[in-house]
């Protein structure tokens, strides 16, 4: 299958609101990475919006194509081989694109489609998160399985698969599903024992590798048939098992509640509102390096910092991530 780099990411650290994958109450996407790696930043995969303290990255992938299958996205853009490129943040200043995958307050939004699939060459679109660019196995079995807000519009369930390195194991994956919503939101819980393997492999390979040797996060369509499927699929919120929905740790109800929360700038003098208890502030450069700590509770002096475009991190129940112009 065809995947490459669409990240374009403002100010994603390891120091985000504990267990929360994803969430879009904020003008910039965040995702919990964990680890440091190092970023090319002159390749047309990545330029300049991929930041040095960001480990993963979103992308966009089709099977491969057989005679008579057709597997689409939109919005797309396409990097210089023709294969998929979501559509997300400005290289300048990682702002959300208009008209693209990343849609302010509502989530990431794609329309993918597959036709002319059979039983033994299904017909697949998707889109997924690789944990580290490198594409490097990590081991995420300390976590319950995974928990997902989202919507999707097509006739028949997605599938979120739990990928792994197929040369070194196979293509038979673990997943589950992701049954149709009908355009309404729905919040899934996916402990890891929902999910099962299609058995197509002789040698497969048992969940605990999906969990230790975990490279990316999957959600795809497959359809098997000749007739065309065809949906919208909005991401809202993705966390571990047990975070997500009415009354999750990191629930959407919970950052509405929070979403007063803001970062105010007056002349070189920072200061908060909206924010009920003293939590952690970080002041990030572009490059995703924090430049300056403090507390919520109190105002910070910017004096020391070089004029520019900065990000503003509250980690904790207001969970803020703000822009602001230094002059």
């Amino acid at each position: 299958m065809k995947n490459l780099a669409i990240f374009g990411l403002a100010a994603a650290s390891v120091s985000m609101a504990t267990g929360s994958l994803w969430n879009m109450n904020v003008d910039a996407y965040q995702v919990q990475v964990p680890e440091t790696v190092a970023c090319d930043k002159t390749g047309d995969d990545y330029g300049a919006a991929c930041y040095q303290s960001t480990g993963g990255w979103w992308f966009a992938y089709v099977g491969d194509t057989k005679d008579g299958q057709e597997m689409s996205f939109e919005p797309i853009d396409y990097n210089t081989d023709g294969t998929y490129k979501l559509i997300t943040t400005d290289e300048t200043d990682g702002s959300i694109i208009p008209g693209g995958n990343l849609i302010e307050n509502v989530g990431l939004q794609v329309t993918m489609s597959a036709a002319g699939g059979a039983s033994s060459t299904p017909a697949i679109a998707g889109i997924g998160f690789n944990w580290t660019k490198a594409e490097t196995p990590i081991d995420i079995s300390a976590n319950n399985g995974y928990c997902i807000v989202y919507s999707w519009t097509g006739s028949q369930a997605l599938q979120m698969e739990l990928g792994w390195d197929e040369a070194a194991n196979g293509y038979d994956s673990w997943y589950t599903s992701m049954p149709e919503t009908k355009g309404s939101t729905s919040s899934l819980d996916l402990p890891w024992a929902k999910f099962k393997q299609d058995g197509w492999d002789k040698a497969k390979q048992p969940i605990t590798v999906a969990q230790t040797k975990a490279v990316s996060l999957k959600i795809r369509l497959k359809n098997a048939t000749a007739a065309k499927v065809e949906g919208t699929l909005t991401i809202a919120e993705l966390g571990w098992s047990g975070e997500c929905g009415a009354g999750g740790t990191n629930s959407i109800g919970n950052f509405a509640k929070a979403s007063s929360a803001k970062a105010i700038l007056s002349g070189r003098t920072l200061s908060f509102s909206g924010i009920n208890s003293a939590a952690k502030a970080e002041v990030m450069n572009l490059q995703g390096q924090v430049v300056l700590q403090g507390s919520t509770a109190s105002a910070m002096n910017l004096a020391g910092l070089d004029a520019g475009v900065y990000m503003v991190r509250v980690a904790g129940s207001a969970n803020l991530t703000q822009k602001i112009l230094v002059k």
